[in-house]
């Protein structure tokens, strides 16, 4: 079985924030809810569940008041709710087997925020969030990159490799991240799939975003898709009124079974 450490983590993704640079721990904890069915006479505890789950994420790691990282990101407590992305396998496509996993968090709010100042050591923050529908294990559609001139994933040679599936037919979800976007008026990005990695075609568009809504740390959506999802994935991305425009974003893919 492969091992995978700090290292490897290839990006830490909330909304259009990039916290993987000031990150020194995530701690992701899931627990099975449970109801006390015992009565009076039990000489025993008994339990009951619906098979709802909780999950809890905490964030340790170093204060950086750098825009798009992590003060940035908690220090209004935004009641705004975020798609999160973490690629704890590194931010490459796979080359084989069934992709590089994501872990993929449909809807995150912040809940909580501490800085920590001690005497002699550097100061610290604690982010804390709650998370709503669980956690989804998908897979890396598009690594975390930086693309110029308008173009699609299986014709740029910058990226010969594209994201592998487990192709389905009961639909899933897709979600983007844009960390940075300029010199463009709004810039629309496009899921494109295909069975054999050769022949594309469009699959779903996100929501097109400008580069206020980068600013804001807004520029970031989870989309539900139906129907056939395809083993091989990729992404298309087009600019309306483009100026020397650049975008830097990744997509994730969840195929339901």
């Amino acid at each position: 079985m492969a091992k995978y450490s700090s290292k490897d983590v290839g990006f830490f993704l909330l909304g259009s924030y990039s916290l993987l640079g000031s990150t020194t721990k995530i701690e992701d904890t899931v627990e099975l809810k449970l109801t006390e069915t015992y009565v009076l006479g039990d000489a025993d505890e008994a339990y009951w569940s619906s098979g709802a789950k909780k999950t809890d994420v905490t964030q340790d790691g170093w204060f950086d008041d750098a825009a798009g990282s992590v003060h940035a990101a908690f220090s209004g407590l935004s009641t705004v709710a975020l798609p999160m992305t973490i690629a704890f396998q590194g931010n490459t496509v796979a080359t084989t087997g069934s992709g590089t996993p994501v872990d993929i968090y449909q809807s995150v709010q912040r809940v909580g925020y501490d800085v920590q100042l001690t005497v002699g050591e550097v100061t610290k923050a604690v982010g804390r969030y709650g998370i709503w529908y669980g956690k989804k294990g998908g897979k890396l559609a598009f690594p975390l990159q930086t693309k110029t001139t308008a173009g699609n994933g299986d014709t740029d040679p910058d990226n010969p490799i594209h994201g592998t599936n487990p192709a389905g037919t009961n639909g899933g979800a897709m979600v983007l991240h844009i960390t940075a976007l300029s010199g463009c008026t709004d810039c629309t990005i496009t899921l494109r799939h295909s069975t054999d990695g050769t022949t594309y075609s469009d699959k779903t568009a996100f929501s097109a975003f400008t580069p206020a809504n980068v600013t804001a740390g807004i520029a970031s959506e989870y989309k539900a898709l139906s129907g056939t999802i395809n083993r091989f994935t990729t992404a298309g991305w087009a600019y309306t009124s483009p100026s020397s425009p650049s975008v830097t974003f990744a997509i994730g893919v969840y195929v339901a079974p």
